[in-house]
Order: C-alpha cells, then structure tokens, then sequence
C-alpha cells in the first residue's frame, strides 16, 4: 500500500512540473520554423549553387569565389 502511494505521489509531482514548465515553455517545443528562404544562384565556372548573399558578381553571371569571381565567371 506504501509503494502505490509513493507512486501516486510522484505521478502527482510530475504532472505538477509538466503542467508549470508545459505551460511557460510550450512555444519553444514545436517544431522549429523554417528559415527564411533565399534566392539560389549558380557559380558561372563550377556550376555550384549557393545563396545569393554568399555569391560574389562575376560579369554577367555569378561565382562562389574569389578565383572565379577573377576569371569572370567563365567556364572550366
């Protein structure tokens, strides 16, 4: 009889926890929100795809680097 109270005890402190910390921190439990989606762009020279805002302008195309930035997004 003991045990079944200890235990009813725990399964009321644990409830109790859940309920308090449940209801504070419930936002951040779902899943994580997408991060905003950016435009892709293709390096001129490799044909690697990137985001626009690492991209450097290389003529009239893109490239992923300083080195093919140089040789003017030409091909490989």
């Amino acid at each position: 009889m003991r045990l079944l109270f200890w235990c009813f005890i725990g399964w009321l402190l644990y409830a109790g926890l859940r309920r308090l910390y449940g209801a504070s921190g419930g936002a951040g439990r779902g899943p994580a929100a997408a991060p905003p989606s950016e435009e892709m762009v293709r390096c001129a020279a490799c044909g690697l795809n990137l985001p626009k805002s690492e991209a450097l302008a290389a003529g009239a195309g893109w490239a992923c680097c300083a080195g093919h930035a140089r040789d003017g997004g030409g091909g490989s």
